[in-house]
């Protein structure tokens, strides 16, 4: 059954947060530039589990604004090959989020671990701290589902930000998590794209 939810800002928001994890997964897999900066609201964005409303969690939410423009480049029929890559990772995302509904108590353990860095008040809070943190809850949780995100780059690059690039792909999954919980779906990219495209001209400066 495909969802018929209203395309309003937080289902723009969720859509654009997830294509934006995927675009910073796939920068950093192609360049080997350190994204971490780009990526921090993303990241602390897993952690803020008392709102579903997307501007409380993406408070600046126009740093999404890379995000957003893949979105249009795949509503618009784009298929250059780093939009197909960015559109594979968001789809394994989704995916993943899905199967993640599916697993008895997953969902459970994985909220118990984000609780525990929210309530130890002993934990350092700094950015890098937060990227392993975020990691341990991928490698331990999410590394077990399939399909798994395959992540397409240099060895060297894949290897040096692998902390970074897990912690991405959690963020995505939780963005995954919001955009459904706004009555998103796959089937809507393909059979509303105009209506999710005239949402778009009229959100992002």
């Amino acid at each position: 059954m495909i969802k018929l939810g209203n395309i309003d800002d937080n289902y723009i928001i969720s859509l654009s947060a997830l294509l934006h994890s995927s675009y910073l997964v796939n920068k950093i897999a192609t360049t080997g530039q350190n994204y971490s900066n780009q990526a921090e609201m993303l990241i602390r964005s897993i952690y803020k589990t008392d709102t579903f409303d997307t501007k409380s969690i993406y408070k600046n939410y126009n740093e999404l604004h890379d995000g957003y423009v893949v979105l249009k480049k795949i509503l618009t029929g784009n298929t250059d090959i780093p939009l197909i890559t960015m559109q594979k990772y968001a789809l394994n995302m989704i995916l993943i989020q899905k199967n993640i509904n599916k697993i008895n108590d997953l969902k459970y353990l994985i909220r118990k671990k984000i609780d525990n860095y929210q309530e130890n008040s002993m934990m350092a809070t700094n950015l890098g701290d937060l990227i392993a943190y975020t990691e341990e809850i991928y490698t331990e949780h999410i590394g077990i589902i399939r399909p798994r995100v395959v992540v397409s780059g240099k060895k060297e690059y894949l290897e040096k930000n692998s902390s970074l690039i897990r912690a991405l792909l959690l963020s995505g999954i939780r963005a995954s998590f919001l955009w459904d919980y706004y009555g998103g779906s796959k089937w809507q990219l393909m059979f509303r794209r105009k209506e999710i495209l005239n949402k778009c001209e009229k959100f992002f400066i």
